[in-house]
């Protein structure tokens, strides 16, 4: 038998598999959390050079005499709408201050702000002023990771086997992350993050697959689904503990030293039986499948496999015929379809983590920002259950990155021509523009799976995938915009690309075709027609069809 038809004997989510892929949920929630922790690790809080002559500077004012040294020794900055404020990186040269004017010289010691943060990576290693990319960099070099770890969990999981591909990326995860919190420069901290980066991408990734592998064909898409929700669970716990815990290394260890336990994942967890029988290792197939009916209570047939007539081995199902990935490159419709999805990934990879690494250029409490664009993101994904199958990907996905676009561009106004009493139409601009991004994010997944032709499914995806993770590299630079250009502008710039860039992405997603309740393109011809004429195939060809997308769905690792 093959699994699917196994799966429909023994349950397709039994109790068994339903025990199994919430045990497999847990890592995905770590991840998340080791995702976005640095919103609050590498925050940045408000600052001004310290004045040397006072060795117990503090940002607050304490005095009157205070303010008046204060405002003998830092320059003050007016904004374009008159706002003053006080320099960030400048002290007035007491030697040349004369009625005449003064010079000015750059600081090397800061004071910060407490009011959000007690202590930060970056009020560490004073990462600011010259220093102020250093977040982004950060940033970038783990989502880096999470690129190389995408490429990376693929080969390993396939050539090993599920499980010990889990097994070595929660040692991978468990190991940095922990360390993390002892980094002794920021050198080291960065490079750190870097193999966390590896380990979340990975995680994630062989979880999924793992989950929906152990599930029958019906179960497929939810628990593909659900697993995103745990991301997100654990996302929003780690917003209320950084509420609580304002210190980034005691944060940092509160969410590392709990990821040990997934160490007993080694005896809890089953190898795939899906990727055993690939492999031909029947026998160990046979025993974890005869385990799940045990537990669903479900008696199986004494032999499960076809046998082979002569060797009297089982069988394991032939592959799909290989076709060259350029032949693509031959149809210039399959080209521009092409080159639209990997906008689209790209574009909804870089707007989601922008968003999500935004909270503190909002405006307002950071925690309850933060909140607030993860709420948005579990709404999101309501939504896509609501009407994915409703309305069709093509609606769904395009309507959720012009409205997100539109409300992120929306911001620039307010900044431009408001005050900090109107910043909650900002927030709730954003919160659309984050609803918008994880639903494009999360039906880009399957629209572009189900546009693929069977031949070339696995090979696209990869690619696709990789382009998401081009876009994650670029976010913490659009994320940080707003503090290397400053201003009431500054804050908008990064709203303002996400924006553009998601309504460019949505116009162009227009011009690809729908896929609802559409026989699958199995092969390059099919694919050229398909959304411009009916693919007519036999019954048989179109379950198969069916069949291997939602295999394909589960190894895009």
């Amino acid at each position: 038998m093959k699994f699917d038809v196994i799966a429909g004997k023994i349950g397709e989510f039994g109790l068994y598999q339903k025990r199994v892929y919430f045990l497999l949920c847990l890592p995905a929630l770590f991840a998340g959390i080791q995702t976005m922790i640095s919103v609050f690790t590498l925050g940045v809080p408000k600052h001004r050079c310290a004045i040397p002559s006072l060795h117990n500077d503090s940002y607050e004012v304490i005095d009157d005499s205070h303010r008046s040294l204060i405002n003998q020794s830092i320059p003050i900055s007016v904004s374009f709408k008159g706002q003053r404020s006080y320099d960030k990186c400048h002290l007035i040269d007491a030697a040349t201050n004369t009625s005449e004017g003064s010079n000015q010289h750059e600081c090397s010691m800061w004071v910060y702000d407490k009011e959000f943060f007690d202590d930060t990576v970056i009020t560490k290693f004073n990462l600011v002023c010259e220093d102020k990319l250093a977040r982004a960099h950060a940033r970038m070099i783990l989502m880096s990771g999470y690129l190389l770890g995408s490429v990376l969990t693929g080969i390993i999981a396939d050539a090993v086997g599920r499980k010990m591909a889990l097994m070595l990326l929660i040692v991978i995860h468990s190991t940095s992350s922990i360390a993390t919190a002892w980094a002794p420069s920021f050198i080291v901290y960065v490079s750190l993050r870097f193999f966390t980066g590896i380990s979340n991408s990975g995680l994630f990734l062989v979880v999924f697959v793992l989950g929906v592998e152990l599930v029958g064909p019906s179960k497929r898409m939810l628990a593909g689904i659900i697993v995103e929700y745990f991301w997100a669970f654990g996302v929003m716990i780690l917003g209320g503990v950084a509420y609580a815990l304002r210190d980034w290394q005691l944060l940092q260890m509160t969410f590392a030293f709990p990821s040990i336990i997934l160490l007993s994942y080694w005896w809890l967890i089953p190898e795939s039986p899906r990727w055993l029988m690939a492999k031909s290792r029947h026998e160990e197939a046979e025993t974890i499948i005869r385990d799940m009916a045990r537990v669903n209570q479900v008696k199986l047939p004494n032999s499960l496999f076809k046998q082979d007539d002569v060797t009297g081995e089982p069988v394991s199902p032939e592959n799909v015929h290989k076709v060259d990935v350029w032949q693509v490159f031959k149809s210039p419709i399959l080209v521009f379809r092409t080159v639209v999805i990997f906008i689209n990934w790209f574009v909804v990879s870089m707007v989601f983590y922008g968003l999500s690494m935004n909270a503190d250029s909002l405006g307002g409490n950071v925690y309850v920002n933060f909140e607030l664009l993860t709420f948005m993101e579990v709404v999101a994904y309501v939504l896509c259950l609501l009407f994915l199958n409703r309305l069709g990907r093509k609606k769904v996905h395009c309507t959720s990155m012009l409205v997100g676009g539109l409300a992120c561009i929306g911001t620039l106004f307010v900044n431009l021509y408001g005050d900090e009493s109107l910043n909650w139409i900002n927030i709730i601009l954003a919160l659309i523009g984050k609803v918008g991004a994880a639903a494009g994010f999360a039906v880009i997944f399957f629209y572009s799976a189900e546009l693929f032709p069977t031949v070339l499914r696995n090979s696209f995806m990869g690619a696709g995938s990789v382009f998401a993770r081009i876009g994650g590299m670029v976010s913490p630079y659009i994320a940080d915009l707003g503090t290397v250009v400053g201003g009431n502008f500054g804050p908008s710039l990064p709203l303002l690309i996400c924006g553009l860039a998601s309504i460019f992405a949505g116009c162009a997603a227009l011009t690809l075709p729908e896929t609802l309740h559409k026989d699958l393109p199995e092969t390059i011809n099919d694919a050229k027609k398909f959304g411009r004429e009916p693919v007519v195939k036999p019954d048989s060809d179109k379950e198969e069809g069916r069949e291997m997308l939602e295999k394909d769905v589960t190894s895009l690792v």
